[in-house]
């Protein structure tokens, strides 16, 4: 009797066991990513110091970033990204979850998850919309001056037949007693028509209030809202492809009761040159002479680094490794000019560079680059001139997955480092990366 009376228990437990395994052999599940490691000599990272008699350092970095996609369908997926760093071989083990970039001594054991990514991408074909909500990364639309960053929100964007719109909401920081009252968020509207196959133009529009929220190490909190606006462009004319934009941004510190008012323009050009392809990229953003952020441009950085004013952005285009982000850095992230708004100084940035195909397996790329600030708020300096950069790159493909590639960088730094006699920076990586 007991074990007829079990067996519809058990039948009906074998059934939604069924149902549960149809259901999640219905997703498929996608896995990828990325191990980058390099060796690293140089006078400049990891310390990012400008100064006499700085020592060389000689150092190895390592990054795994592993994806995970549960693929419902081709309309509905959860994205997500991890990352293990370690920030240089040989600097801890056994010290368990201390922070980022840690465990790359003997033994290892030790705690360095980082979650990049956890969204849902959800598309709705009837109505063609796609809606991506959780933590996401995010760029603007100028090219990452502003802000490119993983960021926790909802995005929604509509296509047309020739445009696409986007409306969105990021909660970028809340550090109140209260969950919602003191927060950092950003709206954001972004659209973009193409006029032809050639041409396309765009219009965005970004507002930052940040409501009194503490920033660690910094005894003021930051109260301000900001504007953000602009228009942007690309088009091609013959074998002459070029982008750029204009951006406006104003509002006020309510702290200070300062009204900003700054502005940044940029203009980007390529084209084949011989058998290869030559670029080049300008771009000026406003500062102040008084470091009052009148005229200074807003970048958001993190709530930690506050105090260093590390920008949550970087303009990457001028392919630069030292007087600009390199875009191979990781967690040892320095650059003479590591965000636009350059400490209240603004900058006035130019490059050119060149493409060249030198087999089927292997490119090369060579760099030149200037830098200013377009306002010298301090008064101590010769001149508003930061330095001149050359760097060149090689690049090997291995196969379609494996990249092996060297870089060297020297910056000749301007009159602004006269007062400090400081040795010139450079800068040589030897680089492994494999995709999977």
């Amino acid at each position: 009797m007991k074990l007829r009376r079990k067996l519809p228990a058990v039948a009906a437990a074998v059934v939604l066991t069924a149902v549960g395994a149809t259901s999640a052999m219905a997703v498929e599940h996608q896995f990828g990513g990325a191990f980058t490691t390099f060796w690293d000599l140089s006078n400049y990272n990891p310390s990012g110091d400008i100064k006499k008699d700085v020592p060389t350092s000689n150092y190895f970095e390592q990054r795994v970033r592993l994806g995970y996609t549960g693929k419902a369908s081709n309309d509905l997926k959860l994205v997500t990204m991890f990352e293990f760093d370690y920030s240089f071989w040989g600097n801890s083990s056994y010290d368990g979850p201390i922070g980022r970039g840690q465990g790359g001594a003997i033994g290892a054991d030790t705690g360095n998850l980082e979650t990049k990514s956890l969204y849902l991408d959800w598309n709705i074909p009837s109505q063609k919309l796609n809606a991506k909500i959780g933590m996401q990364p995010f760029d603007d639309a100028f090219k990452g001056i502003f802000v490119g960053a993983d960021m926790a929100g909802i995005l929604l964007t509509h296509s047309y037949t020739n445009a696409t719109a986007s409306a969105g909401f990021f909660r970028w920081n809340d550090t109140g007693a209260t969950a919602g009252k003191n927060t950092r968020d950003m709206f954001v509207l972004d659209g973009k028509y193409n006029v032809n196959d050639k041409t396309q133009i765009g219009a965005a529009y970004y507002f930052v209030n940040s409501d009194n929220i503490s920033m660690i190490n910094v005894t003021t909190p930051e109260d301000v809202t900001v504007h953000m606006l602009g228009v942007n462009g690309a088009t091609k004319v013959g074998d002459l492809s070029v982008d750029g934009f204009l951006a406006y941004q104003f509002g006020e510190d309510n702290f200070t009761n300062v009204d900003r008012s700054a502005f940044a323009g940029n203009v980007g050009v390529s084209m084949p040159l011989g058998k290869g392809t030559c670029r080049s990229e300008f771009l000026y953003v406003s500062g102040d002479k008084d470091d009052s952020s009148k005229h200074s441009f807003y970048t958001p950085y993190s709530q930690k680094f506050a105090q260093y004013k590390l920008a949550e952005s970087g303009f990457y285009n001028n392919e630069m490794v030292i007087l600009g982000r390199d875009k191979n850095a990781m967690t040892n992230d320095n650059s003479i000019v590591y965000d636009v708004n350059n400490k209240n100084q603004g900058v006035i940035f130019g490059s050119l560079g060149y493409d060249y195909p030198l087999t089927s397996s292997l490119t090369g790329s060579v760099n030149a680059g200037f830098a200013a600030v377009a306002e010298d708020n301090s008064g101590n300096h010769k001149s508003d001139y930061l330095g001149t950069e050359g760097n060149l790159e090689l690049v090997y493909k291995f196969n379609e997955n494996l990249k092996l590639s060297a870089r060297a960088a020297y910056v000749a730094l301007g009159d602004y480092y006269d007062a400090l006699d400081a040795d010139d920076p450079y800068d040589v990586k030897l680089i492994v990366k494999y995709n999977f």
